[in-house]
């Protein structure tokens, strides 16, 4: 996959924490290098730099790759957190597009971030449906219902 990943050390989380703190999102950003004159950063590079900075908060690693990058059925079993016969099956099936460049599949890294868009919409709401049954049946509380904890209440 284009874009290697990066990941921050202990000695960057003081900066990432610093970073965060300044609340970049939504804000006029300008960029001096070396002393040299203040250049202007676009509100994307801004919005991108935020989440970047919120990403490698949390210890995880970050790679910027253009949305029309081809992945492999490994890079993309990598990205989903499935093994690559599953990312296969979901090609065959017609859940993934997929082109044959050659002897081997490729799928857009657009397409698979729009698939685990629709996996993760589709698992809310069949989370909210089942939490909906069951407050109906009367499993939860009335003060479960209202998303607290209701033994935390209780002596």
């Amino acid at each position: 996959m284009a874009g290697q990943p990066i990941v921050g050390t202990e000695t960057d989380a003081p900066h990432l924490a610093s970073l965060a703190r300044l609340n970049l999102r939504g804000r006029h950003l300008r960029l001096v290098v070396d002393g040299g004159e203040p250049v202007d950063v676009p509100e994307p590079v801004v919005e991108a730099l935020a989440e970047v900075i919120s990403v490698m908060r949390q210890g995880r690693a970050v790679a910027v790759v253009p949305q029309n990058t081809q992945l492999t059925t490994g890079e993309a079993a990598q990205l989903l957190g499935v093994t690559r016969p599953t990312v296969v099956k979901l090609m065959e099936d017609g859940v993934l597009p997929f082109e044959r460049p050659n002897s081997s599949r490729r799928v857009a890294l657009r397409d698979v971030l729009a698939y685990t868009e629709r996996r993760t919409r589709a698992r809310r709401e069949a989370l909210d449906q089942m939490t909906a049954e069951l407050a109906d049946a009367g499993v939860y509380d009335q003060d479960a219902r209202r998303g607290r904890d209701a033994s935390a209440e209780r002596p």
